[in-house]
């Protein structure tokens, strides 16, 4: 799962690890064990509020799939959001904060209800995150035209292909920023699997009742 996936020309291209943290813990190992236990609380949130809900993740191993197959493995007809999941980094390793983002509004018919649902997901992360870091907070949402020359995330292009898809809210989350050292200290070190849980259960009912609206 090493190499960048994909190509820049047919936009599916997916770069295999992009943050690291100060001692050498790579995203792409953060955010499979981050999403396994998101799955696990989302389930356990239906069940105990009764909603019957599913959960795809696009990958289950240390696979780098391009983003073709990505949105390919998103589109299903019942599919009621799509959130990627990344821990994020600065040019000066001190910024902290979760965030959120979205298409943006000149290539985004749906970016209202984007918007909504991505702020309203930062916020329920940060919420989590603050336990174990209390200098930290939602960093909003933003959106993607600083991506590929202003053309945008290419994930987000292949999902707009999904005609299905194109009323379902979908955005980007950046849990933490991992590549600070504090950030590491509070989240990724000790009882790492204890930390992700508490965060992921604060997502899950934001998700869930979301999708149950």
């Amino acid at each position: 799962g090493s190499a960048t996936a994909g190509s820049s020309k047919s936009r599916t291209n997916s770069s295999s690890n992009n943050a690291k943290s100060p001692s050498g813990i790579l995203e792409k190992t953060i955010t499979l064990e981050f999403s396994k236990i998101l799955r696990e609380e989302i389930f356990r949130e239906a069940e105990q509020t009764n909603q019957k809900v599913g959960v795809i993740l696009t990958r289950e191993k240390d696979v780098n799939l391009h983003f073709g197959e990505r949105a390919r493995n998103s589109d299903h007809p019942d599919t009621a959001c799509v959130v990627s999941i990344h821990f994020n980094a600065s040019t000066n390793r001190q910024a902290k904060g979760s965030l959120s983002m979205i298409s943006a509004k000149k290539n985004n018919p749906n970016y209202d209800t984007d918007y909504q649902f991505a702020k309203g997901l930062a916020e329920a992360t940060s919420k989590g995150v603050r336990r174990y870091l209390s200098s930290t907070k939602s960093r909003g949402v933003i959106n993607d035209g600083h991506l590929h020359g202003g053309r945008g995330s290419n994930f987000f292009f292949q999902l707009k292909m999904k005609k299905r898809l194109a009323k379902v809210p979908k955005c980007f989350l950046e849990v933490e920023f991992m590549d600070n050292a504090e950030v590491e200290r509070a989240l990724l070190q000790d009882n790492r699997e204890a930390k992700f849980r508490h965060i992921a259960s604060g997502i899950a009912a934001y998700l869930v009742e979301y999708v149950s609206r």
